[in-house]
């Protein structure tokens, strides 16, 4: 499996790697800051299994991410978890609209996130 993990806090990078290296130990997992070198990444790695998401981020967030990666013929299909701190219902519409695989709330637990790989892996073997 190989995930793409998108956050500017090292530390909601450093839960999410041991969240996905305890169901995964062979995972491969690479870090972005920011969407901008998110986009470069899958760009260079269109063999990334799925992203985990920030959306409020500087340079380029999450959203406006997402956007671009949904009007890229290559990469449109790509598997996207969202990860936020937003609750406003409107915002929450408006990026579950642009086709996300899934999304977790933070703050959350290492088991949140053991869930959510677990869930994700299943798909991968199944599809």
């Amino acid at each position: 499996m190989k995930i793409l993990v998108v956050d500017d806090s090292q530390i909601m990078r450093r839960i999410l790697k041991v969240g996905v290296g305890k169901i995964d130990k062979e995972a491969t997992i690479l870090e972005a800051e920011n969407g901008k070198e998110a986009l470069e990444i899958l760009r260079d790695n269109p063999d990334i299994d799925f992203t985990f998401l920030d959306i409020n981020m500087p340079i380029m967030g999450g959203d406006e991410m997402l956007k671009i990666l949904r009007a890229d013929p290559e990469l449109k299909h790509h598997k996207v978890i969202i990860q936020t701190t937003e609750g406003r219902k409107e915002k929450f519409q408006e990026i579950k609209s642009m086709g996300i695989s899934g999304y977790i709330i933070k703050p959350y637990t290492q088991q949140i996130v053991e869930n959510m790989v677990k869930k994700l892996s299943e798909k991968l073997a199944t599809a």
